[in-house]
């Protein structure tokens, strides 16, 4: 569980800009994407 605390340490230190690029990364490397589906009316 120590890993999971100092990963959030990390997170929280970072700015909202890093956290862009990291999640722009994350979708990049995996292949996924974090945007909202939108419902079709």
């Amino acid at each position: 569980m120590a890993d999971t605390d100092t990963l959030i340490s990390q997170l929280e230190g970072m700015t909202v800009l890093e956290l862009n690029g990291l999640v722009k990364e994350l979708e990049e490397r995996w292949g996924v994407s974090a945007a909202a589906p939108v419902a079709v009316a």
